[in-house]
């Protein structure tokens, strides 16, 4: 027994000595659910079976892993005739408690003969088909399948019960009293069998005796010692038994030829048939021993044949892996192709979406070039237009605006001043001082000529006072260069037009051209 909450073994003490938790509760059901088991094993031995089954079934109600209770109700139900019923118990019995369960031998007993399984089974269809019958008021056709089902399992209650209905019905009491006789021998107080009983009992008027009369086939021997006699009675005659033995001469020869054949037969069993059954055993063994070669040079064979299988699967794999390396290798052409028609068309957008889906590690030799230089071309044209863009919204004071394009021109190209530059102030004027201190960082590691030269180190403070002046643009606080620098493309940071802090962007004949001496275009 164990405790329900953690599976602790459980002493004689009200408490787990596991989680210490209380199991008084728990002992009690369990004490109540043996109670019942208790119950349930008297009323069986005197085969009170349906009593029994109540009883049981409110033990396991109580507790279901008790064990003895559900075996014993599944035995209970196999007595009655319910076989499957029986399985169900036992199967659930053997599941729950695997380890020394009288289940498995129940089980086991009951598997082992299957005719007696295939039996139980027809009865079982026979019992239904009958039902169906009574059903149909066709109660000729539903005796005879219960006659059927009562001469292969005559313990099925249910049988009995349907068969005694019938013969109530059609007023054939004396048949369906002994039927329920029967019944009554296997459930003694099974409330159908004694209801039914009850019905026979009222038509005919004549009450029913469940006595069962055992037969004493002799009355009280008495031994004479004197002449050796045994004297018995048998019903109203007397018999006397001599137990002495005396046998004629023809009788004797008789006795005689008997015992020289079984010692004949003993002297065979001894000598002839060891002889025998060591030269069976001889050729029994050699035949073994030759199909085992067989066997052992087959199995040569077949592991031979299964690591040259291996072996061209192998190969096979490693075709196969060329083969997609191939089809990749094709798809990525066909993809650096089509961003290069792109290019040349002049639709900007499409072409970096394109050249996005390329592997680099997939293209070789002219294709890797041709990647090469659309990427920088496309890189220009990415950072040219998120710089303008960028710059545009920082001069219309929308920072968080160019904050993500001027993320993208700083990401397109890492080396461009001006874009770290805006970058940096976009965040100042935003408060988000962390990340343009971040920023700032950066513009003094990547240009530190530049940096000295617009005095950027002083910007690197959460204080706006100091180094720094405010002024309002477009009625938000912004932050300016203390000196009021321009950049590079000629723009005063947050004074400038922003049509004027534009730079403008020229053509990509250059990349142009290669991209068409790449494709072959002239």
């Amino acid at each position: 027994m164990n405790c329900i909450y953690c599976g602790t073994p459980l002493s004689n003490i009200d408490y787990c000595t596991g989680c210490g938790a209380d199991i008084t509760i728990q002992k009690r059901i369990i004490r109540i659910s043996n109670l019942l088991y208790n119950e349930g094993l008297d009323k069986a031995r005197v085969r009170d079976l349906s009593g029994a089954i109540k009883s049981l079934k409110r033990s396991l109600e109580f507790n279901k892993e008790n064990m003895d209770a559900r075996n014993l109700l599944g035995l209970v139900y196999f007595e009655s005739g319910e076989v499957v019923s029986a399985l169900t118990e036992w199967v659930i019995s053997k599941n729950m408690n695997p380890e020394n369960n009288a289940a498995e031998y129940y089980i086991d007993k009951l598997q082992s003969n299957k005719n007696k399984l295939d039996t139980i089974n027809q009865t079982i269809r026979k019992y239904n088909q009958a039902l169906v019958y009574c059903r149909e008021d066709n109660d000729d056709m539903a005796m005879i399948q219960l006659k059927k089902v009562l001469s292969q399992n005559p313990k099925l209650i249910k049988a009995y019960h349907l068969l005694a209905l019938l013969y109530l019905k059609h007023q054939e009491y004396e048949k369906a009293r002994k039927l329920l006789k029967k019944a009554a021998f296997i459930d003694t107080n099974n409330t159908t069998t004694l209801r039914y009983l009850q019905e026979v009992e009222l038509a005919t008027g004549i009450s029913t005796s469940l006595e069962q009369k055992r037969k004493k086939k002799y009355a009280k021997e008495k031994v004479d010692r004197l002449n050796g006699t045994v004297t018995y009675m048998s019903g109203n005659e007397m018999i006397i038994q001599p137990t002495t033995f005396r046998d004629s001469s023809t009788v004797a020869t008789f006795i005689n030829i008997f015992l020289g054949i079984l010692l004949g037969a003993a002297v065979v069993w001894f000598l002839v048939v060891p002889s025998t059954r060591q030269s069976i055993y001889a050729d029994a063994n050699s035949q073994v021993t030759d199909a085992n070669t067989k066997m052992a040079a087959q199995v040569s064979k077949v592991q031979g044949l299964e690591e040259e299988i291996a072996d061209y699967q192998s190969k096979v794999d490693e075709a196969n892996k060329v083969k997609d390396e191939a089809n990749k290798k094709a798809e990525s052409y066909e993809d650096i192709l089509e961003a290069a028609n792109y290019y040349i068309a002049n639709d900007m957008t499409k072409a970096a979406d394109a050249l996005n889906q390329i592997s680099e590690d997939s293209m070789t030799g002219k294709g890797k070039e041709l990647y090469t230089s659309l990427k920088t071309a496309l890189s220009d044209y990415v950072f040219n237009e998120a710089y303008a863009a960028g710059a545009t919204a920082y001069a219309a004071g929308d920072y968080q605006k160019a904050i993500e394009q001027l993320k993208k021109a700083t990401e397109a190209k890492p080396d461009d001043f001006n874009a770290w530059y805006y970058l940096a102030f976009s965040y100042r004027n935003t408060n988000d001082m962390e990340k343009a201190n971040k920023a700032f960082k950066e513009i003094i590691q990547k240009f530190p000529t530049q940096a000295a030269a617009y005095n950027v180190s002083s910007y690197m403070t959460d204080d706006t006072s100091s180094g720094g002046s405010t002024a309002s643009a477009g009625g938000t606080a912004q932050t300016q260069p203390a000196d009021g620098t321009q950049d590079t493309n000629g723009a005063d940071m947050g004074y400038t037009d922003p049509q004027n802090d534009v730079t403008t962007i020229g053509g990509n004949e250059n990349s142009g051209n290669v991209v068409n001496n790449m494709l072959g275009i002239e």
